[in-house]
């Protein structure tokens, strides 16, 4: 058997590789910019709120056209209307500004409110001053509430029915200011009310001098009273039916009952 030496030639180079590798290609992603949706439910509701600031405050739907007058006799629907001021907005219109200017401006109004009826009209409610008395002060007559307070000048038969109360002295009267007490007011319209049924004597009108706390009182038997203001008016009428009973053919010209017990007359 041949044997054969088997003879390795060392100066062969001999390779060898490494096992393939499997690369992962890497892909950089884009930076996107996100804008989050509760950015855009901000960004409609400053717009919503913005047509919305529009539409009540400077469109013309919701500026004052109309105004509504009620409770007025004294007064005129047109004077009040010519003093509230129209074309403004009606949420910024100024309600306590306008009651304070309509109550400097019309001594009448004791008291008044204003409403705003959406989208233009204002409704004024007025509560006037009764008038409780006339007050005659030269030429002019004026009307006076139970409070005392000028009410306005007026016209002689607009006071028809109301106690008259002539001022001697003529002294200037202006309307709005307080021109007597309410006790005086109290005090003549209780004696008017009351001089027919205690006396059967029907009374005209009153006068003033000098100070309200002396008044006279001029009767359709042409004789005149003169009664204390501060007194109780019931307790001088007492009086005066007393006198009147007992003296009533003696008396010519007046009694005069202001000094409590005594009676004056001539």
């Amino acid at each position: 058997m041949v044997g054969f030496n088997k003879k390795i030639n060392r100066n062969i180079n001999i390779r060898r590789y490494r096992a393939p590798q499997s690369f992962n290609r890497i892909v950089k992603k884009e930076n996107k910019i996100m804008f989050p949706k509760w950015g855009f439910k901000i960004f409609f509701y400053f717009i919503f709120l913005g047509l919305l600031g529009y539409v009540l405050f400077f469109s013309s739907w919701f500026k004052v056209k109309e105004v509504m007058v009620e409770g007025n006799s004294l007064l005129s629907k047109g004077m009040v209307v010519e003093s509230i001021p129209t074309g403004q907005n009606i949420f910024l219109f100024d309600i306590g500004k306008t009651r304070s200017n309509l109550i400097k401006q019309f001594p009448e109004i004791k008291s008044v409110e204003i409403y705003r009826g959406i989208p233009n009209a204002i409704k004024v409610v007025i509560l006037e001053r009764d008038g409780k008395i006339t007050w005659q002060s030269g030429e002019n007559i004026y009307l006076v509430s139970d409070q005392g307070e000028v009410v306005r000048k007026i016209a002689d038969e607009e006071g028809a029915g109301l106690v008259k109360v002539i001022d001697k002295t003529n002294l200037p009267v202006v309307p709005g200011t307080q021109l007597v007490s309410p006790n005086f007011i109290a005090f003549v319209t209780n004696i008017s009310s009351s001089f027919y049924d205690m006396v059967n004597i029907k009374p005209l009108d009153f006068e003033v001098g000098e100070t309200t706390f002396d008044v006279i009182l001029r009767t359709d038997a042409g004789i005149y009273v003169k009664f204390n203001t501060l007194r109780s008016s019931k307790k001088q009428l007492d009086n005066l039916k007393t006198v009147l009973v007992s003296k009533r053919q003696d008396i010519k010209e007046y009694v005069d009952i202001r000094v409590d017990g005594w009676a004056y007359y001539k």
